[in-house]
């Protein structure tokens, strides 16, 4: 039992052979969407049509670029998923240096690059998915980039040409049965793809963030915009043009509806530090009747090397949970030390109680939470309330009662406005460095953390009453 055991790790558990953070992408397949943008595609869809104009240099003049894929019958069209699946060949396939059109590996691999759950629907979701792409052929009009010729031309090809699966029972059979290697599962590129990848029409992908997006959207964006990013740092792109055939939003809706489809996916790129905040009028600008263009730029990353001992240490910490470094550097810069380690250690044993249903993606999560202030859940996870400017004033708002979170809500709540104004200006001269240069820093710039120090502030003036009140009342007792 024990060998079984062992020869299990062995075959399921191997760590992961590169960093997060240094994944690849294929320049060609970040132009386009390969897939639709939903989870599902209607039964009678078979074909998904992608198509902008650009100016081509070799040839002068303007021209047309359209991808058009098209599905089998038996396995439809693909979706945002399978989208990711092949972005995990990619990965697999940089292990070997992109030396071999034919790649083996095995399916917990796979998943475990792309950071799906490890149970019986991932496998068989993953499955489904290789098979898909066997059956779909793309058609590139003028749209497929060729390096080594510096041109634009038509290729119409499978993106996969073999897909060999063995599952994990046979493996560990024919292990036990023999002193030979298990065989492994395997896929293999289509020539002109494996071409690309030789050129070197490769990018640069930081696999860490994109795992940490919820929103097919959002990932689908972060593909595109990290390959426009390469030139510069700044980007305008008509919106009809940028939504519908970049990130495979409907043709079908107005301009109303593509922002609103658009916007939950920026916000997203936002939070995580790849995209600058910009007001809602910078970002969608009216150009003509019926003609909007949107904006991006991409957000600088902080200098990680100029931070101390113990930022760099929570910069490692918060890196060990999934946030990407970068990320993981500006909210050391931007919140307490303090309000980052209580929001890490919310998160483990969230994650102890295996509570992940409710948290899908916990990287995203811990951003998050430390970003709007999360307070440590009791039943659901809430956001922290922010404190109330008016509150009648209660005679005795707490009795007996321990510094615990509860008492401290109380306590403030009971303030009235001109007393939490006093209790704020007196702690700011008692509270650490960190927290009252935070605390000024982000009131000047006017940032969303400010309510966060804000409220840190006043918890610790809280926090030093009740803890005295407490003293006092067991003295006199």
């Amino acid at each position: 039992m024990e060998d079984a055991n062992r020869n299990d790790s062995l075959l399921t558990k191997a760590p992961l052979p590169f960093d997060l953070d240094d994944g690849r992408d294929e320049l060609n397949l970040a132009e386009f969407p390969l897939a639709a943008i939903a989870d599902r595609v209607p039964d009678n869809q078979k074909t998904l049509v992608f198509e902008d104009r650009i100016f081509d240099s070799g040839r002068s003049e303007m021209i047309t670029r359209r991808l058009t894929i098209s599905a089998s019958d038996k396995y439809g069209l693909p979706t945002s998923l399978d989208d990711e699946v092949i972005l995990g060949l990619i990965q697999l396939t940089k292990q070997n240096r992109f030396t071999e059109r034919k790649v083996n590996f095995s399916r917990y691999q796979l998943i475990q690059i792309l950071g799906w759950r490890h149970e019986g629907r991932s496998y068989d979701r993953l499955e489904k998915s290789l098979k898909r792409w066997l059956g779909v052929t793309l058609y590139y009009d003028k749209a497929w980039w060729d390096k080594d010729e510096q041109t634009w031309v038509d290729e119409n090809f499978h993106i996969l040409e073999q897909v060999t699966l063995y599952d994990q029972e046979r493996r560990l059979k024919r292990l036990r049965s023999s002193n030979s290697e298990p065989p492994l599962s395997s896929f293999a590129w289509n020539e002109v793809v494996f071409r690309s990848f030789k050129s070197g029409y490769l990018k640069a992908i930081d696999l860490g963030l994109f795992r940490q997006l919820e929103y097919a959207a959002a990932k689908r964006m972060y593909r595109f915009l990290d390959k426009r990013f390469y030139h510069k740092s700044r980007w305008e792109f008509d919106l009809a043009e940028f939504a519908c055939e970049h990130i495979g939003v409907s043709r079908n809706y107005d301009t109303g509806q593509l922002k609103r489809r658009l916007q939950p996916a920026i916000d997203e790129l936002e939070t995580v530090g790849f995209l600058e905040t910009m007001p809602v009028a910078q970002r969608y600008v009216k150009i003509g009747r019926g003609q909007w263009k949107i904006v991006f730029i991409k957000k600088a990353v902080p200098q990680v090397e100029l931070l101390g001992k113990e930022e760099s240490q929570s910069i490692k910490r918060l890196a060990d949970r999934g946030v990407t470094p970068s990320v993981a550097a500006e909210l050391v810069r931007e919140f307490p030390v303090e309000l980052i380690e209580m929001q890490m250690e919310v998160l483990d044993r969230l994650l102890e109680k295996k509570d992940r249903e409710s948290i899908r993606n916990p990287a995203g999560y811990l951003v998050k939470s430390i970003r709007e202030g999360y307070a440590p859940p009791k039943k659901q996870l809430q956001p922290m309330p922010a404190v109330v400017t008016e509150m009648p004033r209660n005679s005795s708002p707490i009795e007996k009662a321990a510094p615990d979170q509860s008492a401290v809500d109380a306590y403030l709540l009971a303030l009235t406005p001109t007393e939490l104004a006093e209790l704020e200006e007196t702690m700011l001269e008692h509270v650490g460095a960190t927290l009252a240069e935070g605390y000024l820093r982000s009131k000047q710039a006017k940032t969303s953390a400010f309510s966060v120090y804000r409220r840190m502030v006043l918890e610790r003036g809280a926090r030093q009453f009740l803890a005295t009140q407490c003293k006092a009342e067991k003295s006199a007792a």
